[in-house]
């Protein structure tokens, strides 16, 4: 490639462009209220087109296509105009010779025939969506016991050996890496709950695991390393039938609006998941599978925490069922590292939630029938799963708790015990009249989903709640025979 002088001459493309060009302008105001039409081929011209037009002609009626070439003496203008609602004017000839109005009105009625065409491929991309990208699943490879019991100890080790050390602490968090990307997820999850004796060296290990996840480094084919920072939107939704979907190829559309609600830098990256993540799905893996997302991601690929086409079809049998539920989830998010600080996002949260509803919910409403829904202030990913599982256990429980005292003549008359459900990672909550050992009303209170679940901060925060509603609380403990 070579630069050209000012005064030499441009070479043509070898062919001409389409017949028919349809397009918009702007102007000093902006956006003009009239597309343009552009005939290409002799006799070549430009017009203006404009919608809605009632203007009457005979044969309006007609089925089929019907037209008719007015002209108005006051404008001294030309018109074309036909049953499509269409209006073709202020008509500029680069020939030197122009069309009779009878050639006009021929170009003109197969320019609409073509803008038919345009508008119904228009809709029918719209219809299919984005083009499917590769779906890429996590590894997932348990090793045999004895690899697994090495592999356990190995990582323990390094976690006591990493304490107070900062090199060691750097070489920890890539071992803790390596292990989650290898796809036995007991590795992680034993090594941590065997230091259960040794906080320190266990909040070390747990807290690089968390890093990995909410800030990847992705290497690139090229030799170059990305940094990324992982956030997400907390959504909320109902639906009436079983089962939940969980891949909505039309978020894409969502990167540009919340790129721009939150004022992120037009070069630095922000890149939506279409994968959604429910409850269910992070407590699954431990949400270690999500330390795959960011590498899938770069890659122009979407990530898949379980097998796509089984997957589909669980849930086509399941959606013809009547079992109506609330869904607490999340929609996660790359940011290119310092692109986005919280404060900016904390003072942009309702911009970026009214730019995003809307988009949210025709990427859900085509996939999966829903009935409300709620989307939450984008956060960094760990402060999103903590505040939208608070929210969302704050607002089942209160629910059902209005609705009791309200039957029951008062919320000074309840009290409530709970039972820890490892089936459900959480809580069940039971309602009752106190001094009644008969269960009004049952509620889960779930644990925020993490690479370690913290079953005593979950009660702690169940406790403070009904503490602050002035509600006894007891917890009942399963005995085993």
């Amino acid at each position: 490639m070579k630069s050209l002088p000012r005064n030499a001459r441009i070479r043509g493309e070898p062919y001409l462009p389409n017949r028919f060009i349809f397009g918009d302008a702007v102007d000093e105001q902006g956006l003009e209220g009239a597309e343009y039409l552009m005939h290409t081929e002799s006799p070549a011209f430009v017009c203006r087109l404009v919608g809605n037009d009632d203007t009457d002609f005979p044969g309006r009626e007609r089925d089929g296509l019907a037209s008719a070439m007015l002209y108005d003496e006051e404008e001294s203008l030309t018109i074309y105009v036909c049953n499509l609602r269409l209006r073709l004017f202020d008509f500029n000839f680069y020939d030197e010779i122009e069309p009779s109005v009878g050639e006009l009105q021929d170009i003109c009625d197969e320019a609409m025939r073509v803008y038919q065409r345009l508008h119904k491929a228009y809709a029918d991309r719209d219809a299919a969506g984005p083009e499917p990208r590769e779906m890429r699943i996590g590894p997932t490879k348990p090793l045999p016991p004895a690899e697994r019991q090495l592999a356990v100890g190995k990582l323990a080790e390094q976690a006591r050996q990493a304490v107070g050390k900062p090199m060691e602490g750097a070489q920890l968090a890539a071992a803790v890496q390596m292990a989650l990307l290898a796809g036995d997820q007991a590795v992680f999850t034993e090594a941590q709950l065997s230091l259960g004796a040794e906080p320190a060296a266990r909040q070390l290990l747990v807290n690089s695991a968390r890093d990995a996840v909410a800030f990847p480094e992705v290497m690139r084919k090229d030799g170059n390393v990305m940094s990324f920072e992982l956030w997400a939107l907390p959504f909320a939704f109902s639906r009436s039938q079983g089962g939940v979907w969980w891949h909505f190829p039309r978020l894409e559309s969502l990167e540009v609006a919340l790129a721009d609600a939150l004022e992120v830098p037009e070069k630095s990256i922000l890149w939506i998941s279409p994968t959604l993540f429910t409850v269910d799905m992070l407590n699954e893996r431990a949400c270690q599978d999500l330390v795959q997302l960011a590498p899938v991601m770069d890659a122009g690929c979407d990530f898949a925490p379980l097998d796509p086409e089984s997957s589909r079809a669980t849930f086509d049998a399941a959606r013809k069922t009547v079992e109506p539920q609330l869904v607490m989830s999340w929609i996660p998010f790359l940011v290119e590292r310092g692109a986005l600080p919280p404060e900016r996002a904390r003072r942009l949260a309702r911009r970026a939630l009214d730019a995003s509803m809307p988009l949210v919910q025709q990427a859900v409403a085509a996939e999966m029938e829903y009935g409300e829904a709620e989307l939450f202030a984008p956060l960094p990913w760990w402060e999103a799963l903590s505040s939208g599982m608070r929210a969302w256990n704050r607002k089942r429980l209160g629910i059902s708790v209005a609705l009791l005292a309200t039957s029951q003549g008062g919320i000074e008359k309840l009290e409530a015990v709970a039972e820890y459900q490892p089936e459900i990672q959480g809580y069940e909550v039971g309602l009752r009249l106190k001094g009644s050992d008969e269960v009004a009303a049952r509620v889960p209170w779930l644990v925020v989903p993490d690479v370690a679940p913290d079953r005593d901060a979950c009660w702690r925060d169940l406790a403070d709640c009904l503490k602050e509603a002035g509600i006894p609380l007891s917890q009942s403990v399963a005995r085993l025979h």
